[in-house]
């Protein structure tokens, strides 16, 4: 995007950041969240998801090599995580605006129901794809991660044991990595926001 996307209104008065981040801790099965940003943030983008509440649950964690790829700030994240001893760790997209809890909540409790799972991903087109969750086996070879290679990457090893679970609609997948995607976020939500006013349920 050429700039700091996160703090960029998806709607009027509401940060892109901000959609993913409140659905991140309205997910009842999260015990905590941990947000990875960069150095020089302030923040803004996160203020509209913060009720007092939210506070307890979110943690900040600043990763000075965000730069240098995506691997970088999931290992900062995880590093943060494990202070708290998870069995998982549930990894979502700040500019994914349309990730719900309930789909957050999904991943954890097909998770619960087998643990001989390493992950647990959204499943598009055959394969795994954010919002996924990984299990404590798999922390150690996230740690291994260089460069921009997210978790995608582990995936494609047949030795982990994961479940893809399908989503409702292909609009959850939608990011914004450029300015054309951002213009097409905003129509999206400018529809679902006529939608909701008109009386139908997104």
């Amino acid at each position: 995007m050429g700039t700091h996307k996160l703090i960029l209104e998806l709607a009027p008065g509401k940060a892109l950041g901000a959609f993913a981040l409140r659905a991140m801790l309205a997910c009842r099965e999260l015990a905590e969240v941990v947000a990875v940003v960069r150095p020089e943030d302030d923040l803004a983008w996160a203020a509209p998801a913060l009720t007092h509440k939210a506070r307890a649950k979110l943690r900040f964690a600043v990763c000075a090599d965000a730069d240098r790829g995506m691997a970088h700030s999931l290992r900062r994240g995880l590093a943060e995580a494990l202070a708290g001893r998870p069995d998982a760790v549930l990894v979502a997209l700040a500019d994914q605006p349309f990730v719900t809890a309930e789909l957050l909540g999904e991943l954890a409790a097909a998770f619960g129901r087998d643990r001989s799972l390493d992950y647990v991903a959204c499943r598009r087109g055959g394969s795994a794809h954010p919002p996924v969750l990984l299990g404590a086996a798999m922390f150690p070879a996230v740690e291994r991660l260089e460069g921009d290679a997210g978790a995608r990457k582990l995936f494609a090893e047949a030795s982990w044991n994961g479940k893809l679970v399908d989503v409702p609609s292909d609009r959850v997948f939608a990011d914004a990595d450029t300015p054309d995607d951002l213009r097409a976020l905003r129509r999206m939500t400018g529809a679902a926001s006529q939608r909701e006013e008109a009386g139908y349920s997104l």
